[in-house]
């Protein structure tokens, strides 16, 4: 059967659900403006706002993931879209933190079932080479929209705290757009007593679990940079911006680039891009400049977008066609574990070190970044190359 070809229409329509995953970061630069109208109301709990989507995130990415077994991946992105459109909108008409709170969670709930779906719909739709090029692509407008969403909420704040609510109004021309050019899929998986015929691997758990290991070590250059630029006077809040920035640059051009990166290091292209982020680390445990910082900042967005569509690409074929959302399900939710346990479990470990002061975290990250680079070149070295999945590699 000739598989069906999309256009450049339906790419958008697909690469266009990646902005939805980052429409949560609209809110976190009114978090100050949300204190000052909530005089009352402990800063913990104002900060919720911004992290109870993300724990949201861990518990629905599982559900998308059993919803996969009854039905299409494209009636889950409804339901998905309905309840970030409901949560992200209706905090702005409140007055009440409790009722603004409950929101976000209903926000994060459809943050969780709509952030495994993307990659396992390309994967569905497009082959090959240009299943990579996407990836790389969607790679790339994760970057760029994290970043543009962060200024568009800054922006709307600095107006009222209430319209950084108002910009997700951003999701009904987004969610119109999805939902008449990305095709409704009809999976092959649902029979007819309901259940899935998709099987999950161990290597899928292997990967998911590895891949939770590195977001507990490298989330700690989001968490620490500008305290250490600060304690350093090597910057303000205004220069580790920037660096950040730099470093979605950095992400972002690997992805543009991402399917000529892999056509020159093929099986070792993971293994590149976990090695320019421990080098990344290696660097700041020794600059004090600020454009030293500047660099390892587009250093490690290079290695970042570099492995993140990489390492789709693998956990795709990692597990039957028919459980790509399942197996993305795992995964966003083993990363989001492994994000919030970071700052609890380095600084466990920096202390039987005796590791002290802003960079003792990075210590531990470039040592075990930089030699599970070295593992997997020579597991990669020593071990055969298995023909991947048609549909993500021939």
């Amino acid at each position: 059967m000739v598989e069906k070809k999309y256009g450049f229409v339906e790419k958008a329509a697909v690469l266009s659900i990646a902005l939805l995953m980052y429409t949560t970061s609209m809110t976190t630069p009114a978090l100050g403006e949300i204190a000052r109208a909530f005089p009352s109301v402990s800063p913990e709990l104002i900060k919720q706002i911004a992290a109870l989507p993300s724990l949201m995130m861990v518990i629905f990415s599982l559900v998308a993931g059993q919803l996969e077994r009854f039905m299409s991946k494209k009636k889950i992105l409804y339901i998905a879209m309905i309840l970030q459109f409901v949560g992200g909108i209706l905090p702005m008409f409140s007055n009440n933190m409790t009722f603004i709170l409950i929101m976000r969670g209903v926000f994060g709930a459809g943050y969780g079932l709509l952030f495994p779906l993307p990659t396992p719909i390309l994967a569905d739709m497009f082959q090959g080479d240009e299943f990579k090029s996407l990836m790389g692509y969607k790679s790339a407008i994760g970057a760029l929209a994290g970043v543009v969403f962060q200024m568009l909420g800054g922006v709307l704040a600095a107006i009222s705290w209430r319209y950084a609510f108002l910009g997700f109004l951003l999701i009904i021309p987004i969610g119109l757009f999805i939902a008449f050019k990305v095709p409704d899929i009809e999976s092959k998986k649902v029979s007819k007593g309901g259940t899935s015929s998709g099987k999950l691997t161990s290597k899928t758990y292997i990967l998911s679990f590895l891949n939770a290991l590195l977001n507990i070590l490298q989330f700690t250059f989001m968490t620490n940079v500008a305290m250490v630029m600060a304690e350093g006077k090597i910057g303000n809040a205004t220069e580790a911006g920037v660096v950040l920035t730099a470093f979605t640059g950095g992400a972002f051009f690997a992805g543009l680039v991402y399917g000529k990166i892999f056509n020159i290091f093929k099986r070792f292209t993971i293994v590149i891009a976990v090695a320019l982020v421990g080098v990344s680390f290696l660097i700041l445990l020794s600059v004090n400049t600020y454009p030293m910082y500047v660099m390892v900042g587009i250093i490690f967005g290079l290695g970042f977008g570099t492995y993140n569509p990489d390492f789709g690409i693998k956990l795709v074929a990692s597990a039957d066609k028919a459980a790509s959302a399942r197996a993305f399900s795992i995964y966003v939710a083993l990363m989001g574990l492994g994000q919030f346990v970071s700052p609890i479990l380095l600084a466990f470990i920096t202390n039987i070190f005796g590791l002290k002061g802003p960079k003792a975290a990075w210590f531990i990250a470039a040592p075990c970044i930089l030699g599970a680079a070295a593992v997997m070149f020579l597991v990669i070295v020593f071990t055969k190359s298995k023909v991947v999945d048609a549909s993500v590699s021939e």
